[in-house]
This record gives structure tokens, sequence and C-alpha cells, in this order.
């Protein structure tokens, strides 16, 4: 058992022991709706640093069976005003520092019961629905503000969690399907050193997925079933609680898409307050150009994307 796991493994009895303090979260949960290398990271970077909602943070993420016990350790030591450097880099392309959001698939895949590359919640396997809520209530009870999610199991079980919580509100990111295409490409090489390598979400049609030899086609249609996928997920909620965000407003505007996420909030009755003065962030580049394409798969890529989406070729 790797030190976490000890770790966590002894303190779990006595935060459930605090949690039975604790029924449901205050406010509504908010989740992080995307796909892969839409800018999800990004978006709770930013409401970390503009807004009153919080995240789970480097720090937090490794008490995934204790987190209460967790959230009052990041409150002692978390700075006020900090502002995230707004990169993600690294072995798994996640934000480094101990106050980076954390995307805590260790937590959702052991209270959704997942197991090996599940991404979806198995009949013969329930929910501890109760259990889920208070934990849930006992970080936010700790951090006194509401909570921001971005994980993929989470969203992707949404039939699930809308079912378990008493309310769920949603932030969809959207990116040009093209430009998803060629970013996980690029991640699969840079991360795996190969392009054969499969990368991020698993689509329930996974099988058929990695059926298909060819990387590139195999990559536009796993974007394919994960838009559809999405597509499916939003559609299970109010209109009036999905905030939607196009990428190159996120990279070109992110003061503005914070002021209109915290006044999307307040229309739901949800006060978290935006910062005054608003930080100044790095010029972010929009990689939805052409100069970002890859030329070592431009052309199979234009080809199976056609194919696929019916779209001209950039």
């Amino acid at each position: 058992m790797s030190g976490l796991a000890t770790i966590n493994a002894l303190l779990a009895d006595e935060g459930d022991r605090l949690n039975q303090a604790f029924e449901a979260p205050r406010w509504p949960v908010t989740l992080v709706v995307s796909p892969p290398r839409a800018g999800s990271a990004l978006f709770q970077q930013l409401a970390l640093s503009c807004t009153g909602m919080d995240t789970v943070s480097n720090v937090l993420a490794r008490f995934w069976r204790a987190p209460y016990l967790g959230a009052l350790l990041e409150r002692d030591l978390k700075d006020p005003n900090y502002v995230s450097h707004l990169k993600s880099y690294g072995s798994h392309y996640n934000p480094v520092g101990a106050h980076e959001p954390h995307g805590w698939g260790w937590f959702w895949q052991h209270w959704l019961r997942l197991e090996g590359d599940d991404h979806y919640c198995a009949p013969d396997r329930p929910v501890d629905a109760a259990g889920l809520n208070r934990k849930l209530a006992a970080i936010e009870a700790a951090k006194e503000a509401p909570l921001l999610f971005d994980n993929v199991f989470a969203w992707c079980n949404l039939d699930v969690v809308v079912g378990i919580l008493p309310r769920v509100l949603l932030v969809v990111l959207k990116r040009d399907p093209y430009y998803l295409c060629n970013s996980i490409l690029n991640a699969r090489a840079d991360r795996y050193g190969d392009v054969c390598a499969w990368h991020s979400h698993r689509p329930r049609n996974i099988d058929d997925l990695l059926s298909i030899d060819d990387p590139v086609a195999q990559t536009v249609a796993q974007v394919w079933s994960i838009l559809g996928e999405i597509d499916a997920c939003v559609a299970r909620v109010d209109p009036a609680d999905v905030f939607t965000v196009e990428y190159p407003d996120l990279v070109g505007k992110p003061q503005e898409v914070m002021r209109r996420f915290v006044a999307f909030l307040a229309g739901l009755g949800v006060e978290v307050g935006l910062r005054d003065p608003l930080p100044e962030f790095p010029q972010l580049r929009n990689r939805n150009t052409p100069e970002f394409v890859n030329p070592l798969y431009k052309e199979l890529l234009d080809g199976c994307f056609g194919g696929t989406f019916g779209a001209e070729p950039r």
C-alpha cells in the first residue's frame, strides 16, 4: 500500500465519524462538463483566482478518504489572496502547486464505486448516497463556500449524481472539435511518447473505439462519442442551471467569463462574489488556429474529421 493510501486508510474512520454532523451540501454543487483539452483546468484556476467559489486543491486531494480533515488542513495553509499561475504541465497535464486545483479522480472513483478503468457506475454496485452527501457537505462547511468540481467521473455519471445531491449546476465548455482532436493527438505523443496510446475519457463505446487501429481515426471517433455523451448529459439538467463557455472566450476574455459566471450564479441565488480588483493574467494563446495543427497528422485528420463531422479541412 502506498504512503497516501496508508494515510487515508488510517484517517477514514475518524473522517466518517466527524462527517456524521453533516447531511447535504447547503449550496448547489457545480460540475465542469468538458471534453478533454477544452480548458477545464483553466476554468477552475480562473474561478479559484477571481471568485468566492472554491475548488479541491492538490493538498486536499490527497485526503480522498477523509476530505473534511484535508479541507481543515487546507484552510489553515491557504493564502486567501492566492492567484493561480494558469499553467498545466507535468506528466499528467495537471496544475502543479499545493493550492492549484485538482481533478480528484481518487474521490469520485471511490464514492461512485468505479473499478479499474471504469468510467460509469455499475447497477450492481450502488452508491452510498447519504455518505457522499455528508462528505461534500463537510468539505463545503470547512471552506464556507460553494464547491466546483472538474471531474470526468462526476459528470459522465450525472444521471446518478443528480439523483443523489440536492442540486447540481453545470459549466459546459465548448471547443471546436477539430482542434480537440488535434490537441488529443498531441497529448498522446507528448505524454506517452506514442500517438497510439489512449488518452483521457473512455466513452461508453470504448470497446468499439479500441478496435480502431488508426490513432487519428480513433481520436476523431473518441471526440464524436464524447460530444454525444455531453449533449445527453446536459439534456438532463434545466437549461437555466447550465453555464456555457466557448474556448476562444475562455482564453481570450477570462475576466469577462468570470464576471458572467458570477452573474449566472447570482441569478440562481448563489452569491460567491468577485474579487475587486480582478487579477491581471498573462495573455493566453488561442490554439484554435491552423498554425497549431500538427503537420504529422493534418492530412489524415482532415480526412477522418470530414468523414465523421462533415466539415471541410482547416
